[in-house]
């Protein structure tokens, strides 16, 4: 009778996991539906339940990390995109996010630093190349504005 009991409490647990995880990706889904169609409190709201759930989900700490990337909110989505760094599999999407927050700050420097990293992690990943590209091309044209100034002022 023991050993009945113990076998479905293992049954139960078993259950339990799964239905997080099927409640979970039913959530990510949701935000993602919410967040193509541009509305980004209701898809914050989903990541935050898929938050409770698993807090360690880098889908989730990347989605996180978007919604405050696109509400200004640079530094807490990069802080939200390191720790998606430290759990993802496919690590060039969390160095490109974060380059591209750092881009959008104007910190050209650490941008590159990032989408090299990526493309250090992943050299097919296009995108990191593609921000490596814009940010590159954005830094040469602040050289040729102080160039420009710099004949103005002598």
């Amino acid at each position: 009778m023991e050993e009945e009991l113990k076998r479905l409490k293992e049954i139960s647990n078993s259950l339990k996991r799964i239905n997080s995880k099927v409640t979970l990706m039913r959530l990510i889904e949701c935000a993602k539906s919410e967040y193509d169609k541009y509305n980004y409190a209701d898809a914050k709201k989903s990541l935050l339940e898929g938050y409770n759930i698993d807090n360690q989900n880098s889908t989730v700490l990347r989605g996180l990390g978007c919604i405050e990337q696109f509400s200004g909110n640079y530094e807490k989505a990069i802080d939200y995109f390191q720790k998606a760094l430290e759990k993802s599999q496919a690590k060039e999407v969390e160095y490109t996010l974060i380059g591209m927050a750092y881009y959008l700050q104007d910190k050209l420097d650490e941008a590159l630093e990032y989408f090299n990293l990526a493309i250090d992690s992943n050299d097919d990943y296009i995108y990191a190349y593609e921000g490596r590209n814009q940010t590159m091309l954005e830094n040469h044209l602040k050289i040729l504005d102080l160039q420009e100034a710099l004949k103005k002022y002598f």
